[in-house]
């Protein structure tokens, strides 16, 4: 459930600041000194460093939902609130004030994570995001920062979480089908990560594919998708686009 959260995010970002798919890395990784001195691109950290439940949004009673076109009935879930300290790292002082300016204007313009920006996984949940208020953070929390007092924006996003405990409501199901696929190479370890793309050419709804999973192309005419270096990522428009992802950064197709 998390990685689809940070996903959620990283697409808000990338898409309103907006942040280069090819010049500038999204990191969810605890920001140490280690960590900063391996750094040699523009980074945007998005560092998780507290999860709790909601009292103030908390729901109770039944709702009737649908998983997978069978109707069914649930308890409200908890309502969790993450907490994420966003911080930006660059080689040029006047560069991480440009790009903290444009992620603090993209959290203030932004109540909620449009549906556009959601995997799959949430597309029927309501993400809500807001800058933390004066007082909620710790002075303790800036510590991980690199153990100095960088500028960093604390940022609350509140989403329910579905434990999956529905019950049906139609014909419980009688078969289930199993589909099993070819391991080539039994053993092999891939670098799978979540490759940022723009599109440069209109294509909003098209769905972008590569070898490990598919997305569609959202309203800012960008995607995150699933993708080892040295997988083709291919735009199903016609004609076809592709391009090879690389072993840094994102892709731009068109």
């Amino acid at each position: 459930m998390l990685e689809h959260v940070d996903a959620a995010l990283e697409s808000l970002l990338r898409a309103r600041v907006p942040l280069s798919a090819q010049d500038v890395d999204v990191s969810f990784e605890t920001p140490t000194k280690e960590w900063s001195a391996r750094l040699n691109r523009p980074t945007v950290n998005l560092f998780l460093w507290d999860l709790k439940r909601s009292t103030e949004q908390a729901r109770s009673g039944m709702q009737r939902t649908e998983r997978d076109g069978v109707p069914s009935t649930r308890m409200a879930p908890p309502i969790i609130e993450l907490r994420y300290l966003i911080t930006a790292w660059t080689q040029d002082h006047r560069d991480e004030r440009a790009l903290l300016s444009g992620l603090l204007r993209s959290v203030l313009a932004s109540r909620q994570i449009a549906a556009t920006f959601l995997p799959p996984e949430l597309a029927h949940e309501l993400l809500t995001l807001r800058l933390a208020r004066t007082g909620e953070t710790p002075l303790d929390v800036f510590k991980l920062i690199d153990n100095t007092m960088k500028a960093a924006l604390d940022v609350a996003l509140v989403t329910p979480v579905d434990l999956g405990l529905d019950t049906p409501l139609a014909t419980p199901v009688t078969e289930i089908g199993i589909r099993i696929g070819d391991m080539t190479t039994p053993g092999r370890t891939v670098d799978v990560r979540r490759v940022a793309g723009e599109v440069r050419v209109p294509a909003l709804g098209a769905i972008v594919r590569s070898p490990r999973s598919a997305t569609v192309v959202n309203e800012s005419g960008r995607f995150l998708i699933a993708a080892a270096p040295g997988d083709e990522i291919t735009l199903e428009i016609d004609p076809p686009h592709s391009v090879v992802v690389p072993a840094h950064g994102g892709v731009v197709i068109g």
